[in-house]
């Protein structure tokens, strides 16, 4: 049997943590060993947008220690993350470069999306009970130290997902100062985050029941301690087999906070034995949870315990095919961007017409060209929300609808991903540039990438410029570089022919393929019925 050694770095907001894990096709992930020290990285970069040399040196004097860790493990396979701490300062190039030279480690900066990602599929391993909530509302808070996501789950889909700067250590060092002014701290905490969470309950959740929260992140780890140690009204550690409990009931919570809301960070941090620092952060977490629970009505939290570490690990297995993913998280990214095209207004018969073209398109090409199923995915995404930026005005389509994918999370896809799909969306009716206009932006790889998407998109949507879907049974032939594609309709294509010719030559250019739209003329289900109205009722 197989056994691999696996070690996840996370380098946090308010910790650095080191988990070493065993990884088989017979046991899934077992952690062998936990190590973590305090690198308040994040009071840096959200008070001053910059990390200090102290810090740094702090921070490789960490990593060089778990360098040493590894070594007993005799450790290869590893990963070693940060999230937002590094992502919002100004030198964390800088930071990098350090770390690199000081101690070998090439730290990977997660964008939010990746981040949430890898957390996912680690929830998505505890297949029985993930499984099961997801089937009813059920809303996913990853509260962090810069920030929370949220993520809404409904019978068996992701739903929507939104990033809100309200992370517990955010919370703490933007209010420090107002503290000294209050008397009442809770009710200060309370009014800065209450109308963000507001905010999205009336925009994402007025059509949902939620019934489930499902908390994960680093900062539920001193939450759950507390849980743990006490045992006062109805909250019991254990459930009434004796089983360690998992989750907690409204009523339950209440008390749970209520008791946390009275006590100092110095006493908690002597009951949990642990620093005051992180006793201090315990506050704005359990407050962010307890907003969540008024604004939602939901009836149980559950404590999930996962990690981004644990998240690393299980992306791991799953590349290395020791696990099979227990959730498709490509019908997740597909069902979001369907919902965002929806909430904007797009056609969904133009855009399901037009998806269909593209794949076809796609499939014919995919395997002289060496395109991937992960380009398939980007070229779908593109389609779904090509004419999204309509909705706010037809003037400028393409810029509109750029702006909208790059302000709107895609969990599952990578930020230069969603920047690829965005790009190729941007200039889907426009001049496609040169690589000299985007080379700040993407490498001469992901240049010719984004040019095959748009390519694709461009043929596809002429094929339904007029929106109403003339053409059926669409059928692609790629014989001698000719790419000869074949709808049935009766209908007058004089229009999607001469806007296809149109965009013909750019396809050849970036494939080395003509393209051709032939007619084939059969009486459609639509243009029987029209025939109908004319003939009275003779076809």
């Amino acid at each position: 049997m197989a056994i691999t050694t696996f070690a996840a770095i996370d380098v946090g907001s308010h910790e650095t943590s080191l988990r070493i894990y065993e990884v088989s096709k017979k046991f899934g992930i077992r952690e062998l060993d936990y190590v973590h020290h305090t690198a308040r990285l994040g009071y840096e970069t959200y008070s001053t947008k910059h990390i200090s040399y102290h810090s740094i040196d702090k921070l490789c004097t960490i990593l060089n220690g778990f360098k040493d860790k590894m070594k007993e493990y005799g450790i290869s396979d590893y990963m070693i993350a940060s999230t937002s701490a590094l992502r919002e300062a100004d030198n964390n190039l800088i930071v990098l470069d350090q770390v690199r030279q000081r101690t070998g480690f090439r730290i990977k900066i997660l964008s939010n999306s990746e981040q949430r990602y890898l957390c996912y599929k680690s929830i998505a391993l505890k297949e029985n009970s993930f499984h099961r909530l997801i089937q009813k509302g059920t809303l996913l808070v990853d509260v962090g130290g810069g920030s929370m996501q949220l993520s809404l789950f409904d019978k068996n889909n992701l739903i929507c997902t939104q990033n809100i700067l309200l992370g517990s250590l955010r919370i703490q060092e933007f209010l420090q100062d107002m503290q000294k002014h209050t008397d009442n701290y809770q009710n200060l905490v309370y009014e800065y985050i209450s109308n963000d969470l507001h905010t999205f309950s009336e925009q994402y959740l007025k059509d949902h029941k939620v019934k489930n929260i499902i908390a994960v992140g680093n900062q539920l780890r001193i939450f759950v301690k507390y849980l743990s140690v006490h045992n006062f009204g109805h909250l019991q550690p254990t459930d009434s087999r004796g089983k360690k409990k998992d989750s907690v009931s409204r009523q339950e919570y209440d008390e749970f906070y209520d008791a946390i809301s009275s006590q100092h960070p110095e006493d908690l941090a002597k009951e949990l034995n642990t620093s005051v620092d992180q006793a201090s952060l315990l506050l704005p977490t359990a407050m962010i949870y307890h907003n969540i629970f008024e604004e939602t009505g939901a009836e149980q939290m559950w404590l999930s315990g996962i990690t981004l570490c644990e998240g690393m690990a299980a992306d791991f297995a799953e590349r290395k095919e020791k696990i099979s993913p227990a959730h498709s998280f490509l019908d997740d990214i597909i069902h979001t961007a369907r919902s965002i095209a929806d909430r904007y207004g797009c056609s969904k018969n133009h855009c399901d017409y037009v998806e269909n073209a593209a794949l076809k398109i796609f499939d014919a090409v995919k395997r002289q060209q060496n395109m991937t199923k992960h380009d398939r995915l980007l070229l779908q995404l593109s389609v779904i929300l090509h004419n999204c930026g309509s909705y706010i005005n037809l003037k400028e389509v393409g810029e509109n609808s750029y702006k909208i994918i790059m302000s709107t999370e895609l969990i599952g896809i990578s930020h230069k991903e969603r920047m690829i799909v965005a790009t190729a969306v941007r200039y889907l009716r426009d001049y496609f540039p040169e690589y000299s206009q985007l080379q700040d932006s993407f490498d001469k790889e992901e240049y010719v990438r984004i040019a095959k998407i748009n390519a694709i998109l461009r043929l596809a949507d002429a094929m339904d410029r007029s929106h109403k879907q003339k053409f059926t049974a669409i059928t692609t032939t790629l014989r001698s570089q000719v790419l000869t594609i074949t709808g049935s309709t009766l209908y007058d294509i004089t229009l999607e022919h001469g806007i296809f010719q149109n965009h013909s030559d750019f396809f050849e250019e970036v494939f080395g393929i003509q393209p051709i739209l032939k007619q084939k003329k059969t009486m459609t289900p639509k243009h029987i019925e029209s025939t109908k109205g004319k003939n009275g009722g003779r076809p």
